[in-house]
């Protein structure tokens, strides 16, 4: 009994350690494979607790190597747009402009009463009264309503009420989000020419928006240290 009561002690405080050098993200925030390293962290962790003769570092291994392989491919994420759509898929439009996009919600198998369910759920009864709806890689739904529709801002009240849309990221680190410029309606020749503009160059870029007014916001490498 005293092994079990210090085992479980230790096994706690080293998965807290572990899921510290993981991140504070909540459940709902987490991505598949972190959910997938929770699970698997949770079993491992009961097997030296439960069994008294099963050796510490027969649980301890295995979560070191699980750390480690959700360390590296977190930072090949970064690196790797392609990578981290793979393993954790990409944002989907469910509504563009006031447009409700089926097929966006056929590949994500949501139905309608669902997504319904979810503005109701941020104080819109009508789908109408939404900009965009974007569905995020760990399965929340962000809303942005049309003008009017949403909490006013000091902006509104000083330009008038207009619909902005949203910032749609064309650069990440260096690289260029074809996706999202193409729904800008923007081609590589555009963005060449503002940062010609702004004197950067793409490799030299960390972040760069833009929004539906066509506003853009640059953030370079030396700058987001």
């Amino acid at each position: 009994m005293v092994s079990v009561f210090f085992r479980t002690i230790l096994m706690y405080v080293f998965l807290l350690l572990i899921m510290r050098v993981m991140g504070k993200r909540q459940i709902g925030e987490l991505q598949i494979s972190e959910l997938i390293v929770t699970f698997m962290l949770s079993e491992l962790a009961v097997n030296p607790i439960s069994d008294p003769d099963m050796p510490l570092l027969r649980g301890v291994v295995p979560i070191l190597l699980l750390l480690s392989i959700e360390v590296i491919l977190s930072y090949v994420m970064t690196k790797s747009n392609r990578i981290k759509k793979l393993l954790s898929g990409s944002p989907a439009m469910l509504i563009r402009r006031g447009k409700l996009d089926r097929k966006a919600m056929e590949d994500n198998r949501l139905e309608i009463d669902e997504l319904l369910s979810e503005l109701r759920q941020k104080g819109i009864s009508d789908p109408g009264d939404v900009d965009y709806a974007i569905l995020e890689g760990n399965g929340k739904i962000s809303v942005f309503p049309k003008a009017g529709y949403g909490a006013v801002t000091y902006l509104d009240l000083q330009e008038g009420l207009q619909d902005r849309g949203i910032a749609h990221a064309v650069i990440v680190d260096g690289q260029i989000m074809k996706e999202e410029l193409r729904q800008i309606g923007k081609e590589k020749v555009w963005l060449e020419r503002v940062l010609k503009h702004e004197k950067t160059k793409l490799d030299h870029v960390f972040l760069m928006t833009v929004d539906d007014s066509g506003n853009a916001y640059i953030v370079k490498k030396e700058d987001g240290r």
